[in-house]
C-alpha cells in the first residue's frame, strides 16, 4: 500500500499527467470535474454548494481515494484501511495509538488523529462536540453520545458494527439507521 503523500494512481506513474494531477489548483480541479461553469455562476461559491463529490473506490475490503479528492482525504482513507480487520476491543485505541483492537470511537479517533484532524482520542460523548455541526462535504461523523460513533466518507461507511458480534472496524457499503444520531464533520471536509 502506498503512503498517502503519493496519491497519484499507479497507471499515471511518472508521466506529465501525474505531475498535473499532483499540482491541481482549485480552478483546474473545477475544470476537470465539470464544475467550472457552476462555480462561475455562483461567484466562486459553486464548489461549496455542489454536493456531488467523487465516490471512493471500494474493492469490498479497502477504499481508495481518487485524484479528485483533497490530499487530507487520501490520508484519512489510508489510515482507515490500516484498521480494516482489526478486532473489536472495548476501549481500544484510547490509551494507545497503535492498539491491537479498536472500539467505535477509538477507531474514528485513530484515523482523525493520524490525519491531523484531532489532537487527542475522543469517546462517543466527546464526538458530540467535535468539529462542526451537520454533514460534511466529504466526511460525516454520526454520533449517539454514550453509545456509538461511525463515519461516512464520500458515501462509504467506516464502522465497527456490522453483521457479526465482535467485528472490528471495517468499510461497509451498506447503510445503517441514523435515527438518534447527531451529525458532525471535520472543519472544511
Amino acid at each position: 500500500m502506498k503512503e498517502p503523500e503519493d496519491f497519484i494512481p499507479d497507471s499515471l506513474g511518472d508521466t506529465p499527467e501525474a505531475a498535473t494531477v499532483k499540482n491541481l489548483g482549485r480552478r483546474d480541479w473545477l475544470k476537470m470535474t465539470g464544475l467550472g461553469a457552476l462555480a462561475a455562476a455562483g461567484g466562486g461559491a459553486g464548489l461549496y454548494y455542489y454536493n456531488q463529490v467523487p465516490l471512493l473506490h471500494f474493492d469490498g475490503r479497502h477504499a481508495r481515494a481518487t485524484p479528485y479528492h483533497p490530499p487530507v482525504l487520501h490520508h484519512l482513507v489510508y489510515y482507515a484501511n490500516q484498521l480494516v480487520d482489526k478486532p473489536y476491543k472495548w476501549g481500544g485505541g484510547h490509551q494507545q495509538l497503535f492498539d491491537n483492537g479498536f472500539d467505535c470511537s477509538g477507531s474514528i479517533s485513530h484515523i482523525l488523529y493520524r490525519s491531523g484532524l484531532l489532537v487527542r482520542p475522543l469517546n462517543s460523548k466527546g464526538f458530540a462536540g467535535y468539529g462542526q455541526s451537520g454533514p460534511g462535504k466529504y466526511v460525516s461523523i454520526f454520533v449517539k453520545p454514550g453509545n456509538h460513533v461511525f463515519m461516512s466518507v464520500c458515501g462509504l461507511r467506516f464502522d465497527t458494527s456490522g453483521t457479526q458480534t465482535g467485528e472490528g472496524p471495517r468499510w461497509r457499503s451498506t447503510a445503517r439507521s441514523t435515527s438518534g444520531f447527531i451529525n458532525r464533520h471535520p472543519q472544511g471536509l
